[in-house]
């Protein structure tokens, strides 16, 4: 069985910094015995009670990439990081849905059908609690 490889205290730190300017005055804590290739589901502390959370999963690809999940109080963001050059890809995320008359029924099914396939996105990586769909 191949042993499972930590990320570097340097990646750890960098990465930790990042996740610090995500939300201010909260506090995700990146571990010093991080490993590769595995999710990672962390709450908020401090300023803010439970309703922030991010998951995030580390890879190795030319550097550490960092895929992650904020979730706070229904703000989502789906972003890769990668730490070697210190940029952000936004991947797919929610839309969101508003109580709107102007909203015609098409659009309105059109989110929810989106919506639902970034949620089954979102469970089959690891990154939401859900039953995974069978292939």
């Amino acid at each position: 069985m191949e042993e499972k490889k930590k990320i570097s205290k340097a990646a750890a730190a960098q990465l930790q910094e990042h996740f610090d300017q995500l939300i201010p005055r909260n506090l995700f804590l990146v571990k010093q015995d991080t490993y590769l290739d595995r999710v990672y589901r962390i709450a908020g502390s401090t300023a803010v009670k439970n309703n922030i959370t991010i998951a995030f999963k580390i890879i190795e690809d030319n550097g550490y990439v960092c895929e992650y999940f904020l979730d706070a109080d229904g703000y989502t963001e789906h972003r890769r990081y990668f730490l070697a050059s210190d940029e952000v890809e936004l991947l797919e995320n929610y839309e969101a849905l508003y109580d709107d008359e102007e909203l015609s029924y098409e659009e309105h099914m059109r989110i929810v059908k989106h919506n639902k396939a970034i949620r089954d996105l979102l469970i089959q990586k690891g990154f939401v609690k859900g039953k995974k769909k069978k292939k």
